[in-house]
């Protein structure tokens, strides 16, 4: 740790990277609430759902080859040497050019599957961010490691700007998915060399060190298993959704998806740039204050998202009536669905980064295969009892389905917190019958 941030607290480092995260985070969602007003009205509903099945391929192939590079940093005892970052480097090179290599493999093959040529060449196209990802720098995870948001904000902040410029512009001038496709390749190399120029510490190099190399593989084992559980259970979806749901339905659940998890998304950006590294510090130097610390963020967590996700619940065909025009009212049904999912789910997500902390990340694993049993099966048994309405229902149920594995497993650890779970549950039943009998649900029989 260099001395700057040696002479701050714990607690003053948490306070300024999450506000500093939660900043960036605002603005890039009030920037991409923005563009999507705009991009909506230039491009067709089916530009969005090409896309989200391009961002997912990409997204997979970058979990499923995650060997955890930029968290073996964060919790090394080595890890912010010259080194060990400059080894991880040549590491995250190789593996940046490999998925690069996939995508192109696999672009004629997946554009088959859905039936859109187009996808044929897009798929390649986002291959290369793939491959300029690959050489983003250390930097970024030794700031992680450090608690050190602000430039790493700018930083994100500054590539939503670049992105909607360019593919607003271009959608203007073209409004097709291409639009979207070079706004977010653009965006990437941006990012990138942002990274290089404008981040305090060593540059990179080039670098080989067989030991280091090892330990990185050595801990990346579980961090690849546990990404490419993350990615079925996240990305992946999307996969599986464009088979069950035409592009058009698609694009309407990712709209109503960003909306849903607008201020969650923003909760957990704060869990893996803060609270990840602050729980691991305070697991290390004072566990016996462990389980009050995680009760604690849990209940900030909790507390704003769960009253957001009420409003969403009771609101969402006016929220989508107000901002978009006819072809998007659907979604609105689909917000209401999901946010009422969101309300029990929050309290399985709010525990981020509490396991890796204590090293008992087979546990976690173990909690993320339940959680993808719960949610394929959800849509699975959703559509295969009621259709596409029935999928989404399903898999808005599998964060209800979920949380009583979460509460037994966090019990036996001493960390469940029945003073926050048990009122937020009662709540959440109650919100929900509230609404299936007095909101209009024949919407959904519209989309089978």
């Amino acid at each position: 740790m260099n001395s700057a941030v040696a002479t701050q607290s714990l607690k003053q480092r948490v306070f300024r990277a999450g506000g500093w995260t939660l900043f960036g985070y605002g603005m890039t969602q009030v920037l991409r609430f923005g563009s999507n007003l705009i991009l909506t009205r230039l491009l067709f509903p089916e530009a969005f759902g090409l896309m989200a099945i391009v961002q997912a391929v990409l997204t997979g192939a970058s979990l499923l080859s995650d060997v955890g590079i930029s968290q073996s940093i964060v919790v090394s005892a080595r890890g912010q040497e010259q080194g060990y970052t400059n080894t991880a480097w040549t590491i995250q090179i190789c593996k940046g050019a490999l998925i690069a290599i996939v995508l192109l493999i696999v672009a004629k093959p997946i554009a088959a599957v859905y039936g859109h040529p187009i996808l044929a060449q897009l798929i390649p196209m986002v291959a290369l961010v793939a491959f300029f990802d690959g050489f983003i720098s250390t930097k970024v995870a030794v700031a992680s490691r450090n608690v050190d948001a602000l430039r790493v904000t700018l930083i994100d902040v500054g590539t939503m700007v670049v992105n909607i410029v360019v593919a607003t512009l271009l959608a203007w001038h073209d409004p097709t998915p291409w639009a979207l496709a070079w706004g977010f390749l653009i965006a990437e190399m941006v990012k990138m060399l942002s990274g290089h120029v404008f981040l305090k510490g060593h540059p990179n190099r080039f670098m080989w060190d067989s030991t280091i190399a090892r330990g990185i593989f050595s801990f990346g084992v579980w961090v690849m298993l546990s990404s490419g559980l993350t990615f079925l259970g996240g990305e992946g979806n999307r996969l599986i959704w464009g088979s069950l749901l035409d592009v058009r339905l698609l694009g309407l659940l990712g709209l109503a998806t960003s909306i849903n998890l607008v201020l969650w998304q923003a909760v957990r950006q704060v869990c893996g740039r803060v609270l990840f590294p602050a729980y691991s510090e305070v697991f290390r130097e004072n566990p016996a204050r462990f389980s009050v610390v995680v009760e604690r963020a849990r209940f900030v967590q909790i507390a704003p998202t769960w009253c957001v996700a009420l409003i969403l619940a009771f609101a969402g065909p006016k929220i989508f009536s107000l901002l978009y025009d006819a072809r998007y009212a659907q979604a609105g049904v689909i917000l209401q669905l999901l946010a009422l999912g969101l309300m029990v789910d929050m309290l399985n997500g709010s525990f981020a980064g509490v396991l890796w902390a204590m090293r008992r990340i087979g546990v976690g694993t173990a909690l993320q295969v339940v959680q993808l049993a719960c949610q394929i099966g959800g849509m699975l048994v959703g559509y295969w009892v009621y259709g596409k309405s029935g999928a989404i229902i399903g898999f808005a149920s599998a964060g209800w389905v979920l949380y009583p594995f979460h509460a037994f497993v966090y019990a036996r650890l001493g960390l469940w917190h029945p003073r926050i779970d048990i009122p937020v549950v009662i709540a959440s039943v109650l919100a929900a019958l509230a609404l299936m009998f007095t909101n209009d649900w024949s919407v959904l029989q519209t989309f089978q």
